[in-house]
């Protein structure tokens, strides 16, 4: 009796702690947000009804929801980064060397850090991707009924191949904003905000891709060395920095591009 208690009561901790953090996120940024967006695209389907066909403003209607919702749960997995963040072993180092090379399952503030911290990078970049896909949608880079995955070279292709088209002022628009303020190139390959999106992807990649991606078995080398090779500003690094720096890139991707893509800014 007294054990399933202490189960009950553990798992009821657990509960109310997530329900602080859904709290949270809702007064922030989320829904106030996403409803904002949502009736500036009706108005776009009002005014420019003739552009999009029935079927095709039903597919923009769902992959914008679609990216609220991915925009939610990665502010969620933000929110518990940060959190965690407060303890004085709030370096990024830590955790991204946990989760590839140490993989130390015995130190539980680590290992709590190391799971927030995945799960940033993998919801950040599932929201990146399927924004890029619904503006592939919304200018009608694809057709409805495409049915696959958007990466950062294929949406690039497309932005490159359809400049010529009837929106081709928007496209171009929309290609120089991912190429300046979310794909950038720095010559320093330092971390900016203006290439959040590639590291992002880079680190993503690195945790994920476990069959290809491998340390070297007969040397010292680690894989935070290939990291720190390409991102060598990531050292020194706090969560609650890295917070704050893809918190406001995924916000204000999604805020500047709503003038450029829909002709009305968010107030």
């Amino acid at each position: 009796m007294n054990s399933r208690f202490s189960e009950h009561n553990h798992s009821q901790q657990i509960s109310n702690g997530l329900e602080s953090l859904l709290q949270s996120i809702s007064g922030i940024s989320g829904n106030r947000f996403f409803h904002i967006l949502v009736d500036i695209q009706e108005r776009y389907f009002q005014n420019k009804g003739s552009i999009h066909s029935k079927e095709r403003r039903d597919q923009l209607r769902y992959f914008l929801k679609s990216v609220m919702f991915k925009f939610q749960l990665s502010n969620l997995n933000l929110e518990q980064l940060w959190a965690l963040s407060e303890d004085d072993r709030g370096d990024l180092f830590l955790a991204l060397e946990n989760s590839l090379d140490r993989l130390d399952v015995d130190d539980q503030r680590l290992l709590l850090i190391s799971f927030a911290f995945e799960g940033v990078l993998f919801q950040v970049l599932s929201t990146l991707d399927v924004y890029m896909l619904y503006i592939s949608f919304l200018l009608e880079l694809l057709p409805v009924g495409y049915r696959g995955r958007m990466t950062e070279s294929k949406f690039t292709d497309l932005l490159l191949d359809h400049l010529s088209d009837n929106m081709g002022d928007k496209v171009e628009t929309t290609y120089r904003y991912f190429s300046k303020n979310i794909f950038g190139e720095d010559e320093e390959k330092e971390w900016s905000y203006a290439n959040w999106g590639s590291l992002v992807r880079s680190l993503r990649d690195k945790i994920a891709h476990r069959d290809r991606i491998q340390p070297s078995f007969d040397s010292d080398e680690r894989l935070i060395d290939q990291i720190l090779f390409n991102w060598p500003t990531i050292r020194g690094v706090t969560c609650d920095y890295f917070y704050q720096k893809i918190h406001s890139g995924l916000y204000c991707m999604i805020r500047d591009l709503c003038p450029i893509l829909y002709g009305e800014a968010i107030v």
